[in-house]
């Protein structure tokens, strides 16, 4: 084993050295991770000076380097990645490249101290186990404190963009500073926006896995935004769903919204119509929480990637203020036609689509993939329930076979009738 001699002897070569070897792992770790902003320098600088007077002293006093707790220096450091929003990995890397650099400098000073090949060799094996088992203890003390930082961090940025959306939600649009608000949400306010609302009827079934469903919602909007050819969204959560926006410089085309499917969680997604400035930030939102209510009303959130959008909700939405009353209306304008048996929702959808095109038999059979003589037979099935033509009281009884009538449903009876 190395003698005490040649260690103690580097050590105080490198304890008078302090300076120029924290430059030089500095630069090294500059040059070999460009993710660092040139303004990084002085923390990495400081942090690298404190590391290495910190190994000095311990080695100086043959302490354990297990035992290390990170100097206020590195702790600072480990912060600033925090909240520049750079990735724990990046800081690691930053430490074995500054660690290999160090191995190559002690190499370096070790053959000054002696020219003795076995001496040399057995005092860099143990020099490299030390800073090893340094490097190590260092790095798994500073990931605590960068998830403990980080979950500080995220937690109260998410305070505060809900707080600032709130108010811009609840407050007059035309009194906001747009630059200073898009400034601390870090999303610009102005532009156009499609206000969006992801959400999970199991939501409400499965409390306890919040956590993992709230993120499986953060990529689905992701995933809508970049269909809309937006960047990140901003999205803040509310109760038990993820309020969303998605911005862009031009007006985003609402029909190539989608929501990929994601299996076992049965995510939805309502968008209001796109609008720009902080009245089309708080418009469209207010409009896809309308389309969320219409949908939930009719059921057409039960399947995964389920789709609604208020400019094809928008009748629905008026009357929707009062969810209960809605549905009296509907259940006293469709009577028996409201029964939820498959038979009664494929009269009452074959109703809604002959209405739809203007009650033509042919037009209908066309649209739905059946004969004529079957959409006549139907809606004359319809009327015996209603116990009225279907053309009397038309509109009443359009607006309620919408309310009434999933999205999805025409789709299903097509397959059904091919």
């Amino acid at each position: 084993m190395a003698s005490r001699d040649e260690i103690d002897g580097l050590v105080e070569m490198l304890g008078h050295q302090v300076e120029e070897i924290s430059a030089t792992l500095t630069d090294t770790v500059h040059d070999h991770l460009p993710e660092l902003e040139e303004d990084m320098r002085p923390w990495t600088l400081q942090a690298a000076r404190a590391n290495i007077g910190l190994i000095v002293t311990m080695m100086r006093e043959g302490d354990d380097p297990g035992a290390v707790q990170p100097p206020p220096e590195a702790i600072g450091y480990t912060k600033e990645y925090v909240v520049r929003g750079l990735e724990l990995s990046l800081m690691q890397r930053a430490y074995r490249a500054a660690q290999g650099v160090f191995g190559g400098i002690v190499l370096e000073r070790l053959r000054v101290v002696t020219d003795d090949a076995d001496l040399l060799a057995e005092a860099m094996a143990f020099f490299n186990a030390w800073i090893f088992a340094y490097v190590e203890a260092i790095e798994r003390r500073l990931t605590d404190v960068y998830t403990s930082e980080h979950e500080q961090w995220v937690s109260g940025t998410a305070a505060i963009r809900t707080a600032e959306v709130r108010a811009l939600l609840a407050g007059d649009g035309a009194a906001v500073d747009a630059a200073a608000v898009s400034l601390r949400l870090g999303y610009e306010l102005d532009r156009f926006h499609v206000g969006f609302v992801v959400w999970s009827e199991e939501s409400d079934e499965r409390p306890g896995d919040a956590g993992a469903l709230f993120a499986e919602m953060e990529r689905a909007a992701a995933a809508v935004a970049k269909s809309l050819g937006a960047g990140a969204p901003l999205t803040i959560a509310e109760g038990r769903h993820l309020a969303c926006w998605a911005g862009r410089r031009s007006e985003p085309e609402l029909s190539r919204l989608r929501l990929p499917r994601t299996g076992a969680r049965g995510l939805s997604v309502a968008a209001g119509t796109p609008a720009a400035g902080v009245e089309g930030f708080v418009l469209s939102h207010h409009e896809a929480t309308l389309a969320r209510r219409v949908a939930q009303l009719r059921g057409d959130g039960d399947g995964d990637g389920a789709v609604a959008t208020y400019p094809d909700l928008a009748l629905e939405a008026l009357l929707i203020e009062d969810p209960d009353a809605a549905r009296r209306f509907a259940a006293r304008e469709l009577g028996p036609l409201a029964a939820d048996d498959d038979a009664t929702a494929r009269l009452a959808s074959t109703v809604a689509i002959f209405l739809e095109e203007g009650s033509s038999f042919v037009r209908a059979g066309r649209r739905l993939g059946i004969h004529t003589n079957t959409v006549a037979y139907r809606v004359r099935r319809a009327e015996s329930l209603l116990g009225r033509p279907v053309t009397e009281r038309q509109l009443e009884l359009r607006v309620a076979l919408r309310l009434a009538c999933p999205a999805g449903l025409t789709s299903q009876n097509r397959k059904a009738d091919a």
